[in-house]
């Protein structure tokens, strides 16, 4: 169930983020992570920079309070998710001078019990 979970996540939240977006999802202590990244499409003369990093972190507690959920419930806790990240996203400062650093630091985003029961 937590696969078809996870997959079903994947396509409510890409919409959220630009039509190039890539994202690697898997399993991570019981719970799911997401490392997402995008070009930008911004710098002529870096063609191929992309975005900074965002990793969205579901742990498995709150994998458990949504699958007790019913389906009314999960609805409504959907679109809070997406929600929630819409306002992250449109905060998030994507840009980045690569020659300023080999190492940028990943935007860490945790969707917890509060993201769906505010």
């Amino acid at each position: 169930m937590t696969e078809d979970l996870l997959d079903y996540w994947l396509r409510i939240i890409t919409p959220v983020f630009p039509a190039n977006v890539w994202i690697d999802s898997r399993f991570s202590n019981g719970g799911h992570f997401m490392q997402i990244d995008w070009r930008l499409e911004n710098d002529p003369h870096q063609t191929g920079k992309r975005s900074r990093k965002i990793e969205i972190t579901i742990p498995e507690e709150t994998i458990d309070a949504y699958l007790d959920k019913n389906k009314a419930e999960r609805e409504l806790s959907d679109v809070r998710i997406k929600q929630w990240l819409s306002e992250r996203y449109n905060h998030f400062n994507l840009d980045h001078d690569s020659g300023t650093s080999r190492f940028l630091s990943a935007a860490k985003w945790i969707i917890s019990m509060e993201v769906l029961n505010p």
